[in-house]
């Protein structure tokens, strides 16, 4: 008989004990009624439980700086609720929440905005760590490989409400692929001309548009060759 060898999909290391499975995307995109109504059968990778844990502060950020754009989706409002609930009884979530309120501006740099508008603030590195940590989730799910932390790449989050760019419609004979789109969605394409670069679209809440653009990992250009697991 022979033993399935794991490895886990953030440093690409066997798996031999404090062994976990991620979901992809994080299970605290789905709110606590949408799993109680419609009891997802959500995707896991292996995932050593150290590797996990260090994206664990951003992966609440990314939710309660970004679900706020989707009040008005079923998914971002039933999300909501959860993180207000959450407000009432942590004092680490109202720290956060906090922070989050700060990130809106009735005035940026002094101007007047027309009435009902404000601008919203986030902190992009934590938002593009984790985009990055799903993609390289999604990635591994659909080739049972490692896509290395260190891979060049190219994040682009789309505001609400704005049209995607042009490039968009390199996708558009590619159908989506998540199980449960209302929450989360992606789609990709492997352009084989231009020495296979990976193009992949996400969709977050039904309302905020990421597109993930990388090399793929057996690219042999001179800075692809340079990288490693780190």
């Amino acid at each position: 008989m022979i033993n399935k060898v794991e490895i886990c999909y953030l440093c690409g290391a066997e798996i031999v004990e404090d062994f976990s499975k991620d979901h992809i995307p994080p299970k605290q995109f789905y709110a606590t009624k949408l799993r109680r109504i419609h009891n997802p059968n959500l995707f896991t990778v292996p995932v050593h439980i150290e590797c996990n844990q260090d994206y664990q502060k951003d992966e609440d950020y990314f939710v309660n700086s970004l679900v706020p754009l989707c009040n008005k989706t079923y998914s971002g409002s039933a999300l909501l609720k959860d993180i207000e609930r959450s407000i009432k009884k942590r004092p680490q979530s109202k720290r956060l929440a906090l922070m989050i309120y700060k990130e809106f501006d009735t005035r940026p740099s002094g101007l007047i905005l027309p009435p009902g508008v404000v601008v919203k603030r986030y902190d992009g590195k934590r938002i593009r760590n984790i985009i990055w940590k799903i993609t390289r989730g999604l990635f591994f799910k659909e080739y049972n490989k490692v896509l290395p932390q260190a891979t060049p790449k190219l994040i682009v989050i789309i505001n609400p409400g704005k049209k995607p760019p042009e490039y968009f419609l390199l996708l558009s004979d590619v159908d989506f692929k998540g199980d449960y789109p209302g929450v989360f969605d992606y789609k990709f394409k492997v352009l084989e001309e231009v020495n296979n670069f990976h193009f992949w679209a996400m969709l977050f809440w039904d309302n905020i548009i990421v597109f993930s653009m990388f090399h793929d990992p057996e690219c042999n250009c001179e800075q692809c060759k340079e990288i490693s697991f780190n």
